[in-house]
């Protein structure tokens, strides 16, 4: 019986082998795989830049939260005094002045709670309320030296309301404290709602870093695993002194590995370029396998350019390998397959092996692929491995239907 997934074997001795190619759109398939880099220091100024816009976007509201509040304030006691006493003029040439020095006190609170950001947000609410405390205060003092002792300025006081005591200053901050408390409030709210967002970010950063991280480390159990598989049957054909089959085997192996170690295990490519990358490894285990293996590849035009996580398909193609073909003295088809199914992408890797298990696996293979699966596309996936009467295995995996752009 075939190992289950929990123990696929790792590679084996080098046997004989051919391999005969029936390929499907075979036009699509032969184009070359392109090598895909992330641009890391491009992404971090991407982040940089985001960074910098929101800074940029929140002064924007901070400072039109300012103007707004306190046009809106100066419009509601200029219809007040019209109303009640009809000496608009009078009143506007004290309160434009006083508006202008309440919308700085706003903008100081700003800039004094922004360093205090980051912090425990009762300590930033503590220090808003006093500052808006000491903002009640210098307005309050301000206004009143406007509106009663503001003589110099060729102002007659609306009234007599005697020295300037400490009652007054008192009294003006609680009288002027709750249109500062309200705008405290509002840009208490902002900015949380801010600080939010910005932990969200970071933490989606931190998530796909981890992800990244996760697919690289699965990524990499591959080449180790194909690598010593390959220099083993190079060893044996030195061994036999098969000196052109090794140099075969050897230039395949530079081909795939060059081409692999451009991608970027944490990019996609489309299907059509990772089953131009499973010729590469095909071509060396064509060298190894001359007489008994039959490729059959069958990828519609319409699923070329889908897209799916780099050599995907290699750990599926090398357990049919190992398990059907090293193990039976007739010849073995291996039929890779995609197909649409609603909105998901199905990919199929089957043979007609006798499927016998080949002792000492470490279960590398078929794990490696479900763990990558989970790593990429989260619950969006699915996995099914089993046995094909009269005899025979297929791996059939299920992934959201992505195209490249």
């Amino acid at each position: 019986m075939r190992a289950p997934s929990s123990a696929l074997p790792c590679q084996g001795q080098a046997d004989k082998t051919n391999v005969h190619w029936s390929v499907t759109n075979d036009n699509r398939q032969s184009g070359k795989v392109r090598g895909r880099k992330r641009d890391h220091a491009g992404a971090r100024g991407q982040d940089v830049d985001a960074v910098i816009s929101d800074a940029r976007r929140e002064d924007r509201i901070v400072l039109w939260s300012i103007l707004g509040f306190w046009l809106v304030h100066l419009l509601f006691l200029s219809i007040f005094t019209q109303i009640s006493s009809g000496s608009f003029i009078g009143m506007s040439a004290r309160r434009i002045p006083a508006i202008f020095v309440a919308a700085a006190l706003c903008y100081a609170i700003h800039m004094m709670l922004r360093r205090t950001r980051g912090g425990a947000f009762w300590k930033t609410s503590v220090a808003a309320i006093l500052l808006a405390l000491g903002a009640a205060a210098i307005y309050g003092a301000v206004t009143t030296w406007l509106f009663f002792y503001a003589g110099a300025l060729g102002l007659a006081p609306v009234q007599d309301i005697g020295p300037y005591t400490v009652q007054i200053i008192v009294e003006d901050a609680f009288i002027w404290l709750y249109s500062f408390f309200s705008w405290t409030a509002f840009y208490l709210a902002l900015t949380y709602n801010s600080d939010v967002r910005e932990r969200e970010r970071r933490l989606a950063q931190v998530e796909a870093l981890a992800q990244s991280a996760q697919v690289r480390a699965l990524r990499y159990q591959i080449n180790p695993h194909f690598l010593f598989n390959t220099l083993n049957a190079v060893s044996s054909m030195i061994w036999e002194r098969d000196f052109e089959r090794a140099e075969a085997m050897l230039i395949g192996l530079s081909s795939f590995l060059r081409t692999t170690l451009a991608i970027d295990p944490s990019e996609d490519v489309t299907l059509a370029e990772e089953i131009a990358l499973q010729r590469l490894y095909l071509e060396i285990e064509q060298t190894r396998f001359p007489d008994r293996l039959n490729i059959e590849i069958d990828i519609p035009d319409e699923l070329a350019d889908a897209r799916v996580p780099t050599l995907i398909l290699q750990p599926l193609v090398e357990n049919a390998i190992k398990y059907a073909v090293a193990l039976s003295k007739t010849e073995t088809r291996i039929r890779i397959a995609a197909r649409r199914r609603v909105g998901d992408l199905i990919l199929e890797v089957e043979d007609d092996g006798a499927g016998e298990a080949i002792p000492g696996g470490t279960g590398v293979g078929l794990l490696n692929v479900r763990e990558r699966l989970a790593a990429r596309f989260g619950k969006h996936w699915s996995f099914t491995a089993g046995r094909v009467p009269p005899r025979g295995f297929r791996v059939m995996l299920g992934l959201p239907l992505e195209f490249a752009t």
